[in-house]
């Protein structure tokens, strides 16, 4: 008989990849992936148009999610 899993694993793996384009501002891109999940099944999110004080507001607002 399966039962639910009654907590999330740790995650197991983080990428960050912020890119400057001028004109535009910082694009960020978020993935997650926890221990039992594929990367197809993973967390992800893109931010665009960023300055630079909201591009650091983000990575610490998502590592801040992921983290619990």
């Amino acid at each position: 008989m399966q039962e639910a899993r009654l907590f999330r694993l740790a995650l197991e793996a983080i990428h960050l990849q912020a890119t400057f384009i001028a004109g535009q501002g910082w694009h960020l891109s978020v993935g997650a992936r926890r221990g039992d999940e594929s990367w197809q099944e993973a967390y992800r999110a893109n931010y665009s148009h960023l300055s630079t004080d909201e591009l650091l507001q983000v990575i610490v607002e998502e590592a801040t999610a992921l983290s619990t």
